[in-house]
């Protein structure tokens, strides 16, 4: 790849990193529900930006991996997840581009793939945390539902399908919107973005991974997870000692995983992988934010 890619595949990282950061904090700061979704279809648009100005389907993986690289160099909060998630949905973007070639039906393709992952990875770390309790859950919660209701588990899927179809749909509309509007517009929505993050007197992530694992257990979507799982526990299980057992697993399975997603030494690992130079570059970057 020649120096010029390379500045602009640069330009492209740090203006999903501003996005990440800045539009995080809006959504963030607002409590607004399905916040993960919305900044996955930020990155879609931002992704489909630089492959209309750099023409190549490697590009999208690049600058979803220098953004996440950044993401690692933060001083604290989670930093495997959001990484994981960013580089993820990258390299799914360039996937469609290879198969369908870099247009805009390829362009489409990714976009579909990019949504999808936002679905895919809070299950599986549910999935990871719970077991196969939490199909047994459902399945439990379903019956009840469909005894008294016409809710039944077609319906739910049906739900859930729609769900997709819709941020697909919306997924589309962001690539031709990508494809139709004016550098000037695309520099204004950056710095939009750029505006909205959190100041200095923001309350200050935790940097402590121990504390942070902790808190994580207060998230309302694992509380009320946990807590569905426990009546079920109560009215499927017979022998009190299984039940206790059975739902104090998930807090401390939860705890373990929170804390290893908070712990692990990614930065480390980061910092060794992209060099003392290219590191530099990105903390300078990282700095600019603040």
């Amino acid at each position: 790849m020649d120096q010029n890619s390379n500045k602009a595949i640069g330009k492209y990282a740090t203006c999903l990193s501003l996005v990440e950061i800045g539009l995080g904090s809006f959504l963030h700061g607002f409590k607004i529900p399905l916040s993960g979704h919305l900044l996955s279809l930020n990155q879609g648009f931002i992704l489909t930006r630089a492959t209309v100005e750099l023409k190549n389907p490697k590009a999208p993986s690049y600058i979803s991996t220098t953004s996440a690289l950044l993401k690692s160099l933060s001083p604290a909060g989670k930093k495997l997840t959001p990484m994981l998630a960013i580089s993820t949905q990258g390299q799914l973007y360039s996937f469609g581009l290879m198969i369908l070639g870099n247009n805009i039906l390829g362009q489409i393709l990714g976009m579909g793939l990019l949504t999808l992952w936002s679905f895919i990875q809070p299950l599986c770390i549910y999935l990871l945390l719970f077991g196969k309790d939490l199909i047994y859950m459902l399945e439990y919660y379903i019956d009840k539902l469909a005894a008294i209701t016409p809710v039944n588990e077609k319906n739910l899927l049906m739900v859930l399908g729609l769900l997709i179809v819709f941020k697909i749909i919306i997924g589309i509309s962001l690539v031709i919107l990508a494809n139709k509007i004016s550098v000037e517009t695309f520099t204004k929505y950056i710095r939009w973005a750029e505006k909205h993050k959190q100041n200095k007197k923001s309350k200050k992530q935790i940097s402590n991974p121990y504390i942070g694992a902790g808190k994580d257990l207060f998230n309302p979507l694992f509380l009320l997870t946990w807590v569905l799982t426990l009546i079920f526990f109560i009215f499927a299980k017979n022998d009190s000692s299984e039940i206790i057992w059975l739902s104090l697993r998930p807090i401390a399975m939860g705890y373990l995983v929170f804390l290893f997603f908070r712990a692990f030494p990614v930065q480390k690992i980061a910092k060794r992988w992209i060099g003392k130079e290219r590191q530099e570059v990105l903390e300078k970057t990282l700095e600019s934010f603040k």
